[in-house]
Formats: C-alpha cells, sequence, structure tokens
C-alpha cells in the first residue's frame, strides 16, 4: 500500500495534467507508433521495406543496408532524408515502396473513434511517412473523420522530424496557436520542436525508439498508452 504523502503527491500530479489541458483544442499527433499501438508491429513492416529498398538500391547485403539505414537515421533523421541527400533518389519512389505494406492487422477501433470525439477543437496527423500511408492508417483504424488536416514528407519538403522552421510551417498552414495546442509523438526528440514554440508534449513510451535520452525537460506528459491517457483526461476534464 503507498503511503498517504506518496498518494498526495501523485493526486497533485494528475491535477496539474488536468489543470495543464484545460485550454487545448488543437490535438497534434504523430502517426506510426503513436495513432497505433507499437505492439501491433506495423511500422516493422515499415521498417524492413526500408532495409530492402537501400539494399535493393544500392545493390549491397540487407545486413549492410540496416547499418547504412540506422547511421542514416542519426545523421539526417530519416533514412529517406539519407538517400536524398547522398544519393539524390526519387522520394516517391521510396515511399510508394515503404508503405506497400499490410494494413489488414489494424483493426476499426471505434472505443477510440469515440475519444477523439469527445476531445474540443481540431485534430492532425504531424507524420515523416505520406499522406496516402496516413490515410491507410487512418481508414483501416475507422477514424479518419475525426481529422480536420494530415501534415506529410512532401509538406515539409522531405525535412523530417524534428525541424524547427518545419513545425513552424505545420502551425501556420493549419493555423494552430501553440499555447493551445498539445502534440503526442513516440520519439522524444520529435517534440523539441513542439515545446520550443510553446505546445504542450506527450510522449508515447514504446519499444522502438532508438534515442535514448536523458534529459526531457522538453515533455510534459508521459504514457505508454496513448488511448488510457486520453481517457483520463476527458472523464476529468472534458467530460465534467
Amino acid at each position: 500500500m503507498e503511503p498517504k504523502w506518496c498518494l498526495k503527491k501523485m493526486e497533485n500530479q494528475e491535477e496539474q495534467i488536468f489543470t495543464n489541458v484545460k485550454s487545448i483544442n488543437y490535438w497534434v499527433f504523430d502517426l506510426d507508433n503513436t495513432i497505433y499501438r507499437s505492439n501491433t508491429n506495423l511500422f516493422l513492416q515499415v521498417e524492413k521495406k526500408i532495409g530492402t529498398f537501400v539494399a535493393n538500391y544500392l545493390n549491397i547485403e540487407i545486413k549492410d543496408a540496416k547499418i547504412i539505414q540506422k547511421n542514416f537515421f542519426y545523421k539526417y533523421k530519416s533514412t529517406l532524408n539519407g538517400m536524398i541527400s547522398e544519393y539524390n533518389i526519387n522520394p516517391e519512389s521510396f515511399l510508394d515502396y515503404v508503405h506497400d505494406i499490410d494494413y489488414s492487422i489494424l483493426k476499426n477501433d471505434e472505443k477510440f473513434n469515440d475519444l477523439l470525439s469527445k476531445l474540443p477543437g481540431n485534430k492532425y496527423i504531424y507524420t515523416n511517412g505520406s499522406t496516402k500511408h496516413a490515410l491507410n492508417v487512418l481508414e483501416s483504424l475507422g477514424i479518419t473523420e475525426q481529422f480536420s488536416g494530415i501534415f506529410d514528407i512532401q509538406n515539409a519538403k522531405y525535412k523530417p522530424k524534428p525541424d524547427l522552421e518545419t513545425m513552424k510551417t505545420f502551425l501556420e498552414k493549419f493555423s494552430i496557436k501553440p499555447s493551445n495546442a498539445l502534440m503526442a509523438e513516440d520519439m522524444p526528440i520529435n517534440l523539441k520542436p513542439a515545446h520550443t514554440l510553446g505546445l504542450k508534449t506527450l510522449l508515447i513510451e514504446t519499444e522502438y525508439n532508438w534515442q535514448k535520452e536523458k534529459n526531457l525537460n522538453y515533455i510534459d506528459f508521459k504514457s505508454d498508452d496513448l488511448q488510457k491517457w486520453l481517457k483520463k483526461i476527458i472523464n476529468n476534464v472534458f467530460d465534467k
């Protein structure tokens, strides 16, 4: 049993969360491993396709392609950006190839749709993937109608998150007021620009995060399950 002082501290922390989200009416969601749970392994399909694309394009073994894939992720923030920078590839051919995956593992989620419908204001997808990929995910989950817009890697001129100027472009495109916005994302580093510009930030913790940082002072909230977190704030803030 938790001591009383510990329970009181937890209650105060929750109250602080509820207070901080009361003014939110712009909800920005990353797509992969955020909108859908990471344990579906949908993004694992994408990662494998990325490795195969690199191997085929450079005519190398898959094990060597995976090394390049990871190095490009660290150096350029995405494999696509690295392949454009160093090999001038056609980005659309890359995106079409890596997103040619089996979406049937995602199931219609009426409970999630209901949760999203209870969030006040507008909801957006901000992804390093393509709009086609985003729509396939949203349609598979049955939540497409909940979103007012999608900002994809093409809108970002192939500059992936985290990029401050791209984040500014996203906010301007949809006339989002940062002080009334929250961004949810599974990669901590991708939340830095949002924090810098004044958005609240929610980290969805998964086993897929390659970048482990000790200093996460730009993270306002954490959860290992987006839907549980949304349900909690809806029940305690917006459904009252």
